[in-house]
This record gives structure tokens, sequence and C-alpha cells, in this order.
């Protein structure tokens, strides 16, 4: 059943992907250039919208319980709005704060289902359980943001999206023994695989919002079902390793430099290495890809071992991503 529905995700993604990059301009499902991008002619966008739509033919053709106490249907169901409005940003552009709130309040459904917990009983907790609440819901709705932000280039946000859950197939199928994300991770991949060869190595449609912020979202929502200790956490984040630090570094470089962190901007270090250093958005695609299998592979290896050589792996990882970073930084465009 899995084998089956992995190729209807296949197939279903990659016909979506074809149609939207020949209709798109017709629907108004077009990326216009801006000061962000870095591309120069107008190309359909909402391609992802296959990898949304298997995932939710992919639940309900294989019914499990969910990961701890409701069905499946009701996360299909929050999936499901995540990517209507993924959708319909792509299609209208929705204001942000709009956007940041349908984010959040989907973020706290996920921890409630997650967490076992009523809000009216949530409030009456301790407060180290409320600041831990308050954690996992912005870690879902910052992992949407930060997957959405790094859809930048060709083949980003495709390839990282294989790796990425594939790796938690791994964790889930070898560690865990999650069927649930590991069937829905398995479509996922699927449907990243389906989508690539319409935007990877040269696109001709572009995933999206319905396709970055879901997978960002679903991401993050796996990691916190999973995350019943410290150590599978931060195993888990290391699968997404690449996005998180360029996100957060970035983030923090702007802060520093007093900029507004609500601008569209284009200083993701792999923004840097494909406008102004001029490497083909492939190379910069597939390096972040392999750097994040290698450290993700790292992550599982590491976890059955200790708490202190899981967090060295993330201390070389970081210290190694932050070097590398002020170094290409400080390379010059006119020295290309």
């Amino acid at each position: 059943m899995i084998f089956k529905a992995g190729l209807i995700a296949f197939f279903l993604s990659a016909l979506s992907a074809f149609l939207v990059s020949r209709l798109g301009s017709r629907i108004s499902l077009i990326d216009i250039p801006n000061e962000r991008s870095s591309h120069l002619q107008p190309i359909p966008c909402g391609g992802g919208i296959g990898i949304w739509l298997s995932f939710i033919l992919t639940s309900l053709l294989i019914p499990f319980p969910s990961l701890f106490t409701l069905h499946s249907s009701f996360f299909t169901l929050m999936a499901g709005i995540v990517g209507l409005l993924g959708l319909i940003e792509d299609r209208y552009e929705l204001p942000s704060k709009a956007r940041l709130i349908s984010q959040l309040v989907l973020s706290v459904a996920i921890v409630i289902l997650y967490s076992k917990i009523l809000l009216i009983t949530f409030l009456s907790l301790l407060p180290m359980s409320l600041l831990l609440f308050l954690f996992w819901v912005a870690f879902i709705s910052g992992t949407a943001n930060f997957y959405n932000f790094m859809d930048g280039i060709n083949g980003i946000a495709g390839l990282t999206g294989i790796v990425g859950f594939g790796l938690l197939a791994v964790f889930s199928a070898l560690v865990a023994r999650e069927s649930y994300v590991f069937s829905m991770s398995i479509a996922l991949v699927s449907g990243c695989l389906g989508f690539l060869p319409f935007n990877f190595p040269k696109a001709k449609v572009f995933m999206g919002d319905v396709g970055s912020v879901f997978l960002g979202f679903i991401f993050g929502s796996f990691v916190v079902g999973l995350s019943e200790n410290i150590n599978i956490f931060i195993c888990l984040i290391m699968f997404l390793c690449t996005f998180y630090a360029d996100t957060i570094v970035t983030i923090f470089y702007r802060w520093h430099r007093g900029e507004n962190l609500m601008q569209a901007h284009r200083s993701h270090l792999y923004q840097y290495m494909s406008n102004e250093l001029k490497i083909p958005h492939w190379k910069v695609s597939i390096g972040y890809a392999v750097i994040q299998l290698i450290f993700g592979l790292m992550a599982i290896w590491a976890y059955n071992k200790n708490i202190i050589l899981q967090t060295l792996i993330i201390a070389i990882f970081g210290v190694l991503f932050i070097t590398v970073y002020n170094k290409v930084k400080k390379i010059s465009p006119k020295a290309i």
C-alpha cells in the first residue's frame, strides 16, 4: 500500500507541476521578480500543489491512528488548511499579519493534539510547561517560514524535502517505529521527486507557498510529535540543518546591522552565492542537500550514543557553517 501511495504521490505531483507550468500564467499563479528574487523573468508558481495534494490523498488511502491520541483525519485537516492558505497566498498575496496569525493558530492546534492537553487544562499548568508549549508553537510556525525563506533558487526546496523527509522516514522506521510519520514522509519524498524535474536544474515552475510553507509546517509538526526527549529533538533538527542554520545566522546578522527584519531581502548565504557570486543554482542546491544528508546521517548515528556526542556534532556543524558563511560573504563579486 505504501509503495502504491508513493507512486500515486509521484505522478500526481509531476502532473500538477506540469499543468501549473503550462497554465499558471492563465490563472494568475505567476511569480513576478522583486528585490528578493533570484530570477529575472516571471515564472509560474504554485507547482508544489501536487506535493500538498499527494500528502492529503496518502493520508486518506492509508488510515492510521495519529501519533498519539486522535485519528490522522485531524492532522490531515490541519495540513489541508496549511496548503490551502499557501495556495491562496500564491494567488492573492495575503497580508503578512494574517499569514502569521493563521500559522500560529494551526501550530497551537497541532501542539495541543500532540501534547494531549486541552486548552482549559493547559492554562493551569506550571510555567515551564507553558514555556515549552509556546516553544513548540513557535518552532512549527518558524520552521514553516524558514522553509519558505530558503525556497529562492532552483531545486533547493525540492532536494531539501527529499533529504529531510527521507531521513525522517529512516528514523521513523528504524528508531521511533512510527508508521504514520514513515508513510507520510515517504509520500512527501515521492511528491518532491515528482516536482523536481520541473524545477531543477532549470525552473519551469516554482514550488510556491503551497509547497514550501506546507513542507516546513509538516516537518516542524513531525519533529514536535516525535520529540519525546531532548535527544530525539537534537537528532531531528539536524535533518533540516542547512535551512535552520542559514536562516538563523542571516536573521542574526540582519538584526545586528539594524535592518528591518520584516523587509524583503536576499541576504541568505545561498542567495549570495547564486546572485552575487554567480554560482549556478544547481551547484548551490546540491551542495546544501549533500551537507544536510551527511550531518543528518551523523545525527542518526550519534542518537544511540549519548547527548554529548550529539551536541558535539551540532557544535561542529555550527562552527563550520558560520565560518563558511563569513568567508563567503567576504568574497567580492568583482573578484569572480
